[in-house]
């Protein structure tokens, strides 16, 4: 018995070992190695344009490999600079196996000699800050001018973003009247979620950067502090 259990071991040992491989069928068409594309926009990603001037599109940059592929770039989007608003140019380009990379840039169509215009909002209150809010400021005709949100978009945009659409009003409407020394005064508050205005607000308005800031209290010792630029 022991005698058979030997030479079957043998056998076993002395069998040729058999290797499997894919097929060429199975591998056709794939890469080893795939190297993904990196864009890189010219400019800021927030860009303001004046109303009535042709938009010149600082463009993007485009790297593959190393090896810059930024004629692949595929742009969509466009920008009506007889219009006041806000507008998104995508760039996009994709690899031989299909992977795409995109970037986008927001741009501004603003009004660069009046206070009503198209802003970009910076805001800032205790440790959270945020940039890039869509702010609009629109001449109600009687010398008073509404702002979207007073708050220059630092619970609508940064802290909340997209909450609005399940009821959520985080935008502070409110009117402002521009005084002859440029200083910025706030008439009235909206209702917003939070309840409670600002208060002791001091605001101004830079017309040769056509920069509007202020500085507010909101209950705390903290001052909520928001920077609107075009």
């Amino acid at each position: 018995m022991k005698k058979n259990i030997l030479f079957a071991s043998l056998l076993a040992l002395a069998a040729p070992t058999v290797l499997t491989s894919c097929s060429d069928d199975e591998t056709e068409g794939l890469s080893r190695f795939t190297y993904y594309a990196i864009l890189e926009m010219n400019g800021a990603a927030n860009y303001a344009t004046p109303l009535g001037q042709p938009f010149v599109d600082p463009g993007c940059v485009a790297t593959m490999g190393g090896e810059d592929v930024s004629d692949q770039i595929v742009t969509t989007g466009t920008v009506d600079t007889n219009k006041l608003g806000f507008y998104n140019v995508n760039y996009t380009v994709t690899n031989p196996d299909g992977f795409s990379a995109s970037a986008t840039r927001k741009v501004a169509v603003v009004n660069k000699n009046g206070l009503a215009s198209i802003y970009f909002g910076e805001s800032e209150f205790g440790s959270r800050h945020y940039f890039g809010a869509p702010i609009v400021i629109t001449d109600n005709g009687d010398g008073t001018y509404t702002i979207n949100d007073l708050a220059g978009g630092f619970y609508s945009y940064g802290r909340y973003p997209g909450y609005d659409a399940y009821g959520y009003d985080f935008f502070l409407e409110a009117t402002l009247k521009l005084n002859d020394d440029n200083t910025i005064e706030v008439v009235e508050q909206g209702e917003w979620y939070w309840g409670d205005p600002f208060e002791d607000i001091k605001a101004a308005y830079d017309p040769a950067t056509g920069t509007i800031t202020f500085d507010m209290d909101f209950g705390s010792a903290t001052r909520f502090y928001v920077t609107l630029t075009k």
